[in-house]
């Protein structure tokens, strides 16, 4: 017995150039991953909560020149509940001029008509005398039967005020105010915010405008809490107790801040338990447009240029610094990182967000670190990984050892378990019947049981070390020649049938082996014993031999001895000729039938419609001697299967024949084609169908098996032999199809020819 004496690879070192290309895959992966990871929505929640914590630590000024006149508490006391008469607000408003207001943003929607007309002309003369007054627009959300549309003033107020501008308040996810929209999109059209309006048409000339610029929205940059802007009572003002030299010259916005009256958001800086109303929020987002400090978002493209210089430098320090010196690295590269968000946002009003980055250094560092700490683990695992799917030995277990010792341990049962695997293979080999020799990567036998060494023992070269190809000429096979490139490098190796001088005769099966990388690992050839099949198979043909020569040629002779010999008396000569005849279709039948069973058939497409109509031509004379019709449908287009042309036109003649053989004088018989899916797959089928006698359930089940008849009385008798259908149904299995028969007593027969469909490409 020989066996392989290779031994077990031990799994080599990581080379420099192979740890810098690891190096590289992971900075590719991790740095599509951080990309990621900035471009998508999952830290929003916690950079609303960094963004948040530097609007409470920022720190400015409000601007001097806004004012803020309240519809507070006391002023309800003072002029009842709310809301009150136009005329109030038309005071107010010459109030305000009069005392020299610059600007006057009115945060109330005046969109109904008042109860009494008078009070509308009122206030639509004091806006139109003032000419100072910016009144908003509200958009009203889309019902379930009413588009999103725009909610104004009464159009006498819109016709004497100085500006109109939309009013509408952006909550982010978590509900919180952090932003506006200089425009905002209503359909085909952008509409302004009120406080671009206001501010584009009271900001000094030349200034910039940030209104003006590409972002879509801003973040606003709130100077502090609701109490950070001057505000008088509503009340008071009317009443004449608020200096004139506190109004002149200021923006003055006039609104509700009474709890209950208004609507009231959530801001970075309003504690939990406390909210901005609307027209504080409003002042909020005039004062930062007036002093340049709205924040801008920063872009994809900056975030993610931001995110990827940090993870770069930290992965540039992964490769070449030790361990400790990685750890103070991560940590400078994340203070960076949220100290030079924090400047932008202070100095440079952009918002850039560091806690996607900060994630992602850390995620990036704790796995750079996991696997510099277990590069002994991972060779042993990676051993571990190669071996345990061929052993099946379970990990070692235990708490009085640690990691790396317990996979040395599993490593180690492994190894003992690949020599009981090497030992059974071997074995196994030894005991198989057939010659069985096992090949390396050069065609040299490096393993042969006991059968292989038997066969091979005369060969004039020693066995182990040899060529297959030296090998097998040896044995001096019958026409064949073995060169030293066999057998081939294939996945698929046809086999080789081995012909000797003394009888015998061998088939080479062969299994081309791979190794894990795809590359050529050897051949396994065995050897298999066919002298018995190949006996059998001879004496096969000889017995066909025997049917299609010998017992054709004497049945022959009698039909041409009886056609000229007139001395016969005229009924024994028909009685002979008979037999005569049903001895050769005995002898054709059956010779077809093996033929169709074990012969080799030559697939090529074939258009079965056009098979079909040759069967119906090779019997149309049977079927106008008795005044029978062939009805043809379903052949409007190609019906292509892969079949052999013969074979198949065969099986449809004798379908045909059957049907005209038990079909009474003046019936119809119908051939039909088409397509049907079964179980997922496409078949086309060929209907024969006639008007006979029918057949039994029994019978149809039977209808099938060799020199299996069934004689009618009225049809054309006989000469068949039985061995027709058997064909039919021999043939539609060598092509993967079958072949089914529907009838019933007295109502016909209907026999299906069942074909795989083809389909070019």
């Amino acid at each position: 017995m020989l066996s392989p004496s290779r031994p077990l690879r031990p799994a080599s070192p990581v080379s420099p150039r192979r740890r810098l290309l690891n190096w590289l895959l992971i900075a590719t992966l991790t740095s599509i991953a951080l990309a990621g990871l900035t471009a998508s929505s999952l830290t929003t929640r916690l950079d609303n909560i960094l963004y948040d914590a530097l609007q409470r630590a920022s720190s400015r000024p409000v601007d001097p020149s806004i004012l803020i006149v309240e519809v507070d508490e006391k002023s309800l006391g003072d002029m009842g509940a709310w809301p009150w008469s136009r005329t109030a607000h038309a005071r107010m408003i010459d109030r305000l001029t009069a005392a020299g207001a610059r600007t006057i943003v009115y945060d109330v929607l005046f969109s109904q008509p008042a109860a009494n007309p008078s009070d509308d002309a009122a206030l639509a003369n004091a806006i139109a005398l003032s000419g100072r007054v910016y009144l908003p627009q509200f958009i009203e959300p889309a019902g379930p039967d009413s588009p999103e549309r725009l909610i104004g003033p009464l159009p006498e107020f819109v016709q004497g005020a100085a500006g109109l501008g939309l009013v509408h308040v952006r909550f982010d996810a978590d509900g919180v105010v952090r932003r506006m929209a200089p425009f905002e999109a209503l359909g085909p059209d952008l509409t302004p915010d009120l406080m671009t309006v206001v501010h584009r048409a009271t900001h000094a000339p030349g200034a910039p405008d940030v209104t003006r610029g590409a972002e879509t929205t801003l973040l606003i940059p709130f100077a502090g809490g609701p109490d950070r802007f001057p505000r008088v009572s509503f009340s008071s003002v009317l009443a004449g107790e608020i200096p004139s030299e506190l109004i002149a010259g200021r923006t003055v916005f006039v609104g509700m801040t009474a709890p209950g009256l208004g609507p009231a958001f959530p801001t970075p800086v309003t504690p939990d338990a406390a909210s901005m109303t609307g027209v504080q929020l409003q002042a909020s987002v005039l004062d930062g447009l007036r002093s340049g400090a709205m924040v801008k978002p920063a872009g994809l493209v900056s975030r993610i240029a931001f995110a990827l210089s940090l993870l770069w430098l930290l992965l540039a320090g992964l490769l070449v610094l030790p361990p400790r010196a990685n750890l103070a690295l991560l940590v400078g590269l994340s203070s960076c990182a949220l100290a030079l968000s924090a400047a932008f946002f202070w100095r440079a009003d952009l918002w850039l967000s560091p806690v996607a980055t900060i994630i992602g250094l850390a995620a990036v560092s704790l796995v750079w670190g996991w696997g510099q700490l277990g590069r002994v683990s991972d060779l042993l695992g990676r051993e571990l990984r190669r071996l345990l799917p061929v052993t099946h030995t379970p990990p070692a277990e235990g708490f009085e050892s640690d990691l790396v010792a317990r996979q040395a341990l599993s490593l180690g049962a492994a190894i003992n378990r690949i020599e009981d695997l090497r030992r059974f293979s071997a074995d196994a080999l030894f005991s198989l019947p057939d010659a069985t020799v096992v090949l390396d990567a050069k065609r040299r036998v490096i393993a042969a049981n006991a059968a292989a060494q038997t066969l091979l023992r005369g060969a004039p070269v020693a066995l182990a070390g040899a060529s297959v190809a030296s090998l097998l000429n040896a044995l001096e096979p019958l026409g064949r020649t073995f060169d030293e490139s066999w057998p081939p490098e294939a996945d698929r190796i046809d086999p080789v049938d081995l012909h000797l001088a003394d009888g015998r005769a061998y088939q080479s099966q062969t299994v081309f082996r791979r190794d894990e990388a795809g590359q050529s690992d050897g051949w396994i050839v065995r050897l298999a014993d066919i002298t018995t099949l190949t006996a059998a198979m001879r004496q096969r043909e000889q017995a066909l031999q025997l049917l299609t020569h010998d017992m054709r040629s004497p049945q022959t002779s009698i039909l041409a001895l009886l056609a000229t010999t007139p001395d016969v008396p005229p009924e024994l000569s028909d009685r002979l000729a008979a037999c005569a005849r049903r001895t050769l279709a005995l002898a054709d039948g059956f010779v077809q039938l093996a033929r169709a069973e074990v012969t080799p058939v030559a697939m090529e497409p074939v258009d079965v419609c056009d098979v079909a109509v040759e069967a119906v031509d090779e019997l149309w004379p049977q079927c106008r001697q008795r005044h029978i019709e062939i009805e043809q449908d379903g052949c409007d287009a190609p019906l292509m299967v892969l079949g052999d042309r013969g074979v198949l036109a065969r099986a449809l003649v004798n379908l045909l024949g059957n049907a005209v053989k038990y079909s009474p004088e003046g019936s119809r018989i119908r051939v039909s084609a088409r397509t049907v899916q079964t179980e997922g797959r496409a078949f086309v089928d060929i209907a024969i169908s006639d008007q006979g006698p029918g057949l039994s359930p029994e019978e149809a089940a039977m209808a099938f098996r060799a020199f299996q008849r069934f004689d009618r009385p009225g049809a054309e008798a006989a000469g068949g032999v039985g061995l027709g259908l058997a064909f039919v149904e021999a043939a539609a299995a060598r092509h993967g199809g079958g072949v089914l028969c529907s009838s019933a007593p007295g109502a016909g027969a209907t026999f299906t020819l069942r074909l795989p469909e083809y389909r070019a490409g």
